[in-house]
């Protein structure tokens, strides 16, 4: 029987595989044989970086699938973007691939002649293809549900970012020129963007099914690395290990199922209990529920002080957002593995960290990840390396009897850290300038009610997991020491990042009601994924006291199913969510497929931009520029670059004055456009059209509604490649001619 369960056990992971590669085949989907190569792509970052991967004490479930993807990605990205930023060779098929088998390669010779290791155990490879099976799970479930509504949003910064990474493939260049400033290059954090091409030109697959199987990809490896870094890092805390397994499994799904699929507090009081409580009583509920609801809840319309933001993956996903912040979530919590894994290594008192390779080889990674940061958002690199030196420090104090010892190891490690993350970043950093203008002080607050709402469940839980910590009897349990100092840093960074908005904030062009509103959203989602974490690990604590002989209690078992429950209703959160943005995910005739595009080709106003697109994608030019309508943020407007990855003078007014912290050279070019389109004065256009090295003369939809535009002062300055009538206008792309420039 035991043989039995064993070859079951073998192969149900592949069986689950082979069902999820079927429906992919069968599936009424444009897009099904790239979900395919993308899924082959995945699965072999992880599994020919894993020796790469130097996390040794924390033990996975799933043996780090999820984890060696990230640093994976990571180690690939690094060396490929580099010397193609260096100016040695373009970003393009060749680096990438040659980049990729030489890690491989090299990574084989490590493992069999330095490490002496085997690549891998059976045991480990079956854990390990467990874990791609549940993102294979995953993976398909989220490219289900987005075929429903795939189409990239004008009214969010969807656009923004579908723009960076075709900008990206297009140039085939590691500091890309800005598509909505031409002849610049980008002042912006487009590294994660930059990291998402190298995993579509390994694919072989373009932005248009690309951008939404990434955002599947995700939430994908959002569950899982948490889950990971739940069940790792609660393994790592008992001392006692005859009941860890299952209490780290248990704790790692709820943190994994919190982190990715849940909502903040604010879904739980007002979508689900309110509505309850108002069903039991008879009253009609006011009005339902509207999915970003909890990420707004601060608003000066309602009668707050200012504007906030309080946003978490599960939303980001939905809406379709692979912002900076998003992308670097995969990369922020291999970070945070890294840290927990070294601050729990076998301490030897009577040797220093740099005599350790595998532990030189780790703080380099998170030194590098941490320069990274700079470039994918710097309020990651502001965030974790806080949070780095604060575990680092604790640690090691509680690690070293002598003081002296504690404080040479933390000083030299913080110097190592800090040199690492400002030579890494380099070919990044000198080519761009901050846009923020200093810290003041919060003149605004957050309503303590609301403020409760949002955060009292995460806090109690944080405060619950120091509580069993530190003043749990310890009869009944013993944590690992450093360990759990690491933890008390950990959580108290994590409660800092919702108390910092409070008290400080750093200066935009956002101002009055808005002051608070970028800082509060950037340092608040990183908190609430970081709570998730702990919600995770204290309901693994839970468990081991009702699994334990010792600590089977009424008390823990009500907390227990209460905690379980809680995960479940916040987890609803993207069903109901799926719902109202994506559609009826539940009717297959409904769904158009992953395409972020092919739904706009019949479209009266989109048709004629992806006819245009079209040309411009038959275009071999890597750069190329074009003149289309100056737009306006969060609008309809520079569609034509967005689609085609070409770059136009001006785009999205108010994002361009931002990176650039200054409106004036947005709003001159964008009047210099405006006088193109309608001055009919042909020598301004051909002086315009050499400025910005003009391509092509775009007039759309967007351009005949917003100009009176007057076609004489460019229509004879090159050759009409494809033209149509719209509502009485004259709609054409102008592929410009030098000679008679």
């Amino acid at each position: 029987m035991d043989r039995f369960r064993r070859n079951c056990s073998d192969f149900f992971s592949p069986a689950v595989i082979a069902v999820v590669i079927i429906l992919f085949l069968i599936m009424d989907d444009t897009g099904n044989t790239a979900a395919l190569r993308h899924l082959a792509v995945v699965f072999s970052v992880s599994f020919f970086m894993r020796p790469f991967n130097p996390i040794r004490n924390l033990v996975f479930p799933d043996a780090g699938f999820a984890m060696d993807f990230g640093l994976g990605a990571f180690i690939c990205f690094f060396p490929a973007w580099t010397l193609s930023a260096l100016g040695l060779c373009r970003y393009a098929d060749p680096v990438i691939f040659i980049t990729f088998l030489v890690m491989a390669l090299s990574g084989c010779l490590i493992k069999k002649y330095i490490l002496k290791e085997a690549y891998v155990t059976h045991a480990e490879f079956k854990r390990f293809l467990g874990g791609f099976a549940v993102f294979a799970v995953i993976f398909l479930a989220f490219f289900w549900m987005i075929g429903f509504n795939p189409l990239v949003d004008a009214g969010t910064e969807n656009y923004m970012d579908y723009g960076f990474i075709r900008t990206i493939m297009r140039q085939e260049a590691a500091i890309p020129n800005d598509i909505w400033f031409a002849t610049d290059t980008l002042n912006y954090y487009y590294l994660g963007q930059a990291l998402c091409v190298l995993l579509l030109r390994l694919g072989q697959n373009t932005t248009e099914f690309g951008y939404n199987m990434l955002l599947a990809t995700f939430a994908g490896m959002v569950f899982l690395m948490v889950f990971e870094l739940t069940a790792g890092v609660a393994g790592a805390l008992f001392t006692d290990k005859e009941h860890t397994g299952r209490c780290a499994v248990a704790g790692g799904i709820v943190g994994g199922l919190l982190a990715a699929f849940g909502a903040n507090p604010h879904w739980f009081f007002y979508g689900i209990m309110s509505p309850l409580i108002q069903k039991i009583t008879g009253r009609v509920p006011d009005k339902d529920y509207w999915f970003p609801d909890g990420t707004v809840f601060i608003r000066s319309e309602l009668g707050d002080p200012d504007n906030g933001k309080n946003e978490f993956p599960a939303y980001s996903v939905i809406l379709g957002d692979l912002h900076a912040h998003v992308i670097n979530l995969m990369l922020v919590l291999p970070l945070l593995a890294l840290l927990f894994d070294h601050c729990i290594q076998s301490a030897d008192n009577t040797k220093r960290w740099w005599s350790n390779a595998r532990i030189i080889y780790a703080l380099l990674l998170v030194s590098m990840l941490l320069g990274y940061y700079k470039g994918s958002n710097y309020w990651d690199f502001a965030i974790y390396y806080v949070i780095t030196g604060a575990v680092i420090v604790f640690c090691d104090i509680k690690r070293f009897v002598h003081i002296s010892a504690a404080i040479t190891e933390i000083v030299s490690k913080a110097l190592f850290i800090t040199a690492i993350s400002i030579i890494s970043p380099l070919p990044f950093t000198m080519h761009f300038i901050k846009m923020e203008s200093g810290i003041e002080l919060c003149e605004t607050h957050t309503p303590l009610f609301k403020f409760a709402v949002l955060w009292m469940l995460p806090v109690i839980a944080a405060a619950g997991l120091i509580t069993v910590l530190y003043f749990g009897k310890r009869g009944r349990r013993e944590f690992d020491k450093v360990c759990r100092a690491g933890l008390l840093s950990f959580v108290l960074c994590t409660i800092g990042l919702i108390i910092v908005p409070e008290l400080i904030y750093v200066r935009d062009i956002y101002g009055a009601d808005n002051r608070r509103f970028n800082t509060m959203f950037k340092l608040t989602y990183q908190a609430y994924v970081l709570f998730a974490f702990i919600a995770g690990l204290l309901f693994s604590i839970l468990v081991y006291e009702l699994v334990s002989a010792k600590g089977r209690s009424v008390f823990y078992y009500i907390l227990t199913v209460a905690a379980a429950l809680y995960t479940v209703m916040s987890a609803s959160y993207t069903v109901y969510a799926a719902h109202q943005w994506l559609g009826d995910i539940t009717d297959p005739g409904k769904r158009t497929g992953i395409s972020s595009v092919e739904g706009l080709r019949d479209d009266p106003v989109y048709g004629f931009e992806m006819k245009a697109c079209d040309i411009l994608d038959d275009d071999d030019s890597n750069v190329v520029n074009i003149v289309e309508a100056a737009g306006d943020s969060y609008s309809h407007q520079d569609a034509l670059s967005v689609y085609s990855g070409a770059c136009t003078p001006v785009g999205w007014f108010v994002h361009e004055w931002m990176w650039h912290n200054d409106a004036g050279p947005v709003r001159e070019r964008a009047d210099y456009v405006s006088y193109f389109y309608t001055s009919g004065n042909e020598q301004f256009c051909r002086n315009f059209i050499k400025l910005y090295d003009i391509d092509y003369i775009f007039v759309g939809p967007a351009e005949v509604c917003k100009y009176p535009v007057n076609a004489e002062g460019f229509k004879n300055l090159g050759k009409v490649c494809v033209s149509e009538q719209w509502q009485g206008c004259d709609l054409m792309l102008i592929r410009v001619d030098r000679s008679k420039l």
